[in-house]
């Protein structure tokens, strides 16, 4: 049995990997209160005592707007140095490192589907984090997998995502605009919890690898599309209205198009048929 070290076990993937995973491994868990990611000497005495075989890195900043300028340093913080010092600890001890990324380190200004080897361009601070985050692990640990993924969505009631917004919307109003022209595909943390997991089952034939994982479709589908699924699928009634996304102002440009090709033999569901599993643990 694999040991695993897992970091910010509080965040939404890392609690969905535990639950789902728990009996495949031997999983140290570890939230942002007891491992501070800010302390080098820490993180190298933890895993110098637990010896994992692999550390997951699911720490993430990803408040996309506010990176932009007032917590600017935390993003690269958490996202890029974090990632940086977990990718030369676990070489020099000869470990596998796998760390999280976003399909936001492509700019999207085409509209074709990005594989793993599409160029990057990323275009604001946090798609900047990210994607030399995974250039830095790379460089340093030929363990690294880059794990891209797309729109995380967990189905804790209380988690502020697109999904528990449209529901609580729905029972105030009767009508809701809703963007239709930024195209993407989401992901369920219990769908790439089972992802990770048969990445780490294969994982002596991934190591130095990048791979995405989002929920198949046969087409992106956009904002729209999706609160339309929702609503569907949980019984609303509510009138929804097409709009464009220049309508809702953001600091930070959203991508047109954030679509990722998976090119690996791990496959993800269907993203209809993890929004009703969804609806039912809510």
């Amino acid at each position: 049995m694999k040991t695993i070290l897992l970091t910010w076990s509080n965040w939404m993937l890392a609690t969905d990997f535990v639950k789902y995973c728990w009996n495949d491994f031997k999983i140290h868990a570890f939230d942002k209160h007891n491992l501070d990611i800010t302390n080098i000497e820490e993180i190298e005495k933890i895993i110098s005592e637990i010896k994992p075989d692999i550390v997951l890195n699911c720490a993430a900043y990803t408040a996309v707007d506010d990176a932009e300028d007032i917590w600017k340093l935390k993003n690269y913080e958490i996202n890029t140095i974090w990632v940086y010092n977990l990718a030369k600890i676990t070489n020099r001890y000869n470990m596998y490192f796998i760390t999280i990324s976003t399909d936001y380190v492509f700019d999207w200004e085409n509209k074709n589907w990005y594989s793993e080897n599409a160029n990057c361009n990323p275009i604001n601070e946090y798609w900047m984090s990210k994607y030399l985050a995974e250039k830095l692990a790379l460089s340093e640990n030929i363990n690294t997998i880059i794990i891209r993924t797309s729109w995380l969505y967990w189905w804790w009631k209380q988690f502020k995502n697109f999904v528990n917004t449209m529901l609580k919307l729905s029972e105030t109003r009767n009508e809701l605009k809703v963007v239709n022209d930024q195209f993407w595909i989401p992901t369920y943390t219990k769908d790439l919890s089972f992802a990770i997991k048969e990445t780490i089952e294969k994982i002596n034939n991934l190591k130095w690898t990048i791979l995405h994982f989002s929920n198949s479709s046969d087409k992106p589908i956009t904002w729209f599309d999706f609160a339309s699924e929702v609503f569907k699928l949980s019984g609303k009634n509510i009138s929804l209205i097409p709009c464009i996304s220049s309508e809702f102002i953001t600091k930070a440009k959203r991508p047109n198009f954030s679509s990722l090709i998976n090119n690996s033999d791990i496959k993800l569901r269907n993203w209809k048929e993890w929004i009703s599993d969804y609806i039912d643990n809510l």
